[in-house]
């Protein structure tokens, strides 16, 4: 046990590696301005950053992170759950020991007395009997990055420069561009369970005040469409909240999350907020970001003397052309010699759905290509490509949601077309894996119409003749949308819908092309008033049709769906009896680990808006690919 002990003597070596970084310019000292009460937080996320790799990671005090036990390291087990068998027996060997000496027991052994002195050391004095119960509970495990961090430091080569003047356009400080080792590792394509995509891990409720996310266009894939946009949010957060520490912490905890704790403690410092803020969201993930940043900034402004030598990315010349037209992929390949491989490479924002499913390139989208190949000039380059293949308008697809009891080869003879089509298209990880209430895609050509299957239906006569605009997707005439009318999440009765799960009054809006301010109007809801899963919303179709709108809904929860399954899997499922106090919240965040909307798919016909003691849910399991 010895060795566990030792590591806790490299503190005061980290203590000094904090101070002597500090050595900076006074103005970004006072614009990220470190109180004592944080660098032993700081000191710690440097060591989970420089010290240790994601083969280990420490157990430590969650309120107090200096305070860590011990580094557990796997030696080979790659497994998660052996791994998380192994974390269980060592948290309850310091749990244990926590509450002996929370019971006023003197240690006895090399493990107890190291907990003494941490304890004294981070607090400046003996700890109580009752802070070393408190203590007992609070164990935590936070696995290592430095491999993740290294890599991420090497990848940001590619951008940094760029992203740096961004925020210096912006009038922002260039530091803040060292946010996403914290937020992703630098990772291009991180998504997270809960639907944070890029190296800024924008919510997409977040990301579509400031960028463009749709089902062909998702900006947060694009590092400095993304970085703009986090600049944006920043420079928002600070004219909020008065200064980066708490900006900086918004970004994780939300700008409404950070004014409720400013004004309930009457306070704008954050360590008093961190101190003594208590709120179900403001957990361990908000109280460390702000820690994090200066760890992470720390490290990269001399990463040479942690990482040694680096061949650090470079940026790559691009050229760039607006088109002027929607594009098919395939015809870019074929007539203008673009592969899809360099399409996404050089253009992460676009959605598989343009690569798999037959969905074009938008009009106005900025492409990016390798610089020379819009040779000899932008306009002749183009040219080569047929004016019928200039295309008006975006692909029409068709949906139908999976029902109880569906096989994908029944939906295929249904629709005449074949399993491994639906399975290509829809992007499937098993032709035997569908569930109740998933939506698929269906080949955008068909030679007969579909047997009988449930449809929609809406109270509204035939919608009216109407000009569509050009990027607006056009349904297919007199064919509404194959869905299971026995949902109550994708049915319009006559003017209204029930909310789904991730869907805000501003989601609604865009799909109908109307105010946000129209619909508060329509349904009396005050501008502070979130929507609620299973909410009854009156719309206004004075824009668009029934059909376009749910559509539009539709596309919205396929690509979340998309986006989810492309990055984890579902393994089986757990049965779970409710006990009371527990909500859907609980069971996402704080039980399972899974999103509301994926339980919400696996229990069709239960109410989770009136969730009850002893009601049963099937929650599902759910691993990284």
């Amino acid at each position: 046990m010895q060795k566990h002990v030792r590591a806790v003597f490299l503190l005061p070596l980290l203590f000094a590696l904090v101070v002597g970084a500090d050595a900076h310019a006074a103005t970004a000292t006072e614009k990220f301005s470190e109180s004592d009460s944080l660098r032993s937080t700081v000191a710690f996320w440097m060591r989970i950053y420089l010290e240790v790799t994601g083969d280990a990671g420490l157990l430590h005090d969650s309120r107090r992170p200096g305070i860590v036990y011990e580094t557990v390291e796997f030696h080979g087990i790659t497994g998660r759950r052996a791994r998380q068998r192994k974390v269980d027996e060592r948290r309850r060997h310091w749990r244990g020991a926590l509450g002996r000496l929370g019971r006023g027991r003197a240690p006895r052994d090399d493990d107890e007395r190291a907990i003494l002195r941490m304890f004294e050391l981070d607090l400046g004095r003996a700890p109580t009997v009752q802070e070393l119960r408190a203590a007992s509970q609070r164990v935590r495990f936070q696995l290592g990055q430095r491999d993740k961090f290294r890599q991420g430091l090497i990848e940001s080569g590619a951008y940094e420069d760029e992203m740096r003047a961004i925020f210096r356009d912006l009038g922002l400080p260039e530091d803040l561009a060292y946010l996403p080792h914290v937020e992703s590792s630098f990772n291009l394509r991180a998504y997270s369970k809960y639907g944070a995509a890029g190296v800024w891990q924008f919510m997409r409720s977040t990301g579509r005040r400031y960028m463009t996310i749709n089902y062909i266009i998702d900006e947060r894939l694009d590092p400095i469409r993304a970085t703009r946009a986090a600049a944006e949010l920043l420079r928002d957060n600070y004219a909020s909240l008065g200064n980066w520490p708490l900006a900086i912490t918004a970004y994780n905890h939300g700008d409404a999350g950070m004014r409720r704790a400013k004004r309930r403690l009457g306070t704008d410092d954050l360590t008093v907020i961190i101190e003594k803020y208590r709120s179900r969201t403001f957990g361990f993930a908000s109280r460390n970001f702000y820690a994090q940043f200066l760890a992470a900034r720390k490290i990269m402004q001399s990463y040479p003397s942690y990482f040694g030598p680096l061949q650090r990315a470079t940026p790559e010349a691009v050229d760039t052309l607006m088109l002027p037209f929607y594009a098919d992929v395939n015809d870019l390949q074929q007539y203008l010699g673009v592969t899809p491989a360099v399409l996404k490479e050089f253009n992460p924002s676009l959605r598989p759905p343009v690569y798999r499913s037959g969905k074009r390139i938008p009009t106005d989208f900025t492409l990016r290509l390798p610089a020379g190949t819009l040779l000899p000039d932008p306009e002749t380059w183009l040219a080569a490509l047929p004016e019928e293949k200039r295309y008006a308008e975006q692909m029409r697809s068709e949906y139908y949601q999976v029902r109880r009891g569906d096989t994908l080869s029944k939906i295929a003879q249904n629709h005449r077309t074949r399993v491994s089509t639906l399975v290509a298209i829809n992007n499937l990880p098993s032709r035997h894996r569908i569930y109740p209430g998933q939506v698929l895609q269906l080949p955008g050509a068909r030679r007969k119409a579909p047997r009988p299957s449930g449809l929609v239906r809406t109270a509204h006569a035939a919608p009216r003749k109407r000009e569509f605009p050009k990027d607006q997707i056009q349904p297919a005439p007199g064919r509404p949308l194959p869905l299971d009318d026995n949902s109550p999440w994708r049915r319009i009765d006559g003017d209204w819908i029930v909310v789904d799960a991730g869907e805000t009054l501003g989601h609604l809006a865009d799909w109908l092309e109307v105010p946000t301010a129209r619909l508060r109007q329509l349904n009396r809801i005050s501008s502070r008033r979130p929507l609620r899963m299973g909410q009854r919303i009156h719309l206004d179709f004075s824009a668009t049709s029934p059909q376009v709108f749910l559509q539009r809904r539709i596309e919205f929860h396929k690509g979340i769906e998309e986006d989810f399954f492309g990055t984890y899997t579902v393994t089986g499922t757990v049965d779970h009896a409710l006990v009371r106090g527990q909500s859907l919240w609980v069971l996402s965040h704080d039980i399972y680990s899974v999103p509301i909307w994926l339980i919400h798919r696996y229990n069709p016909d239960a109410n989770l808006t009136q969730l009850s003691p002893g009601m049963k849910l099937k929650i599902p399991v759910v691993e990284a690919n």
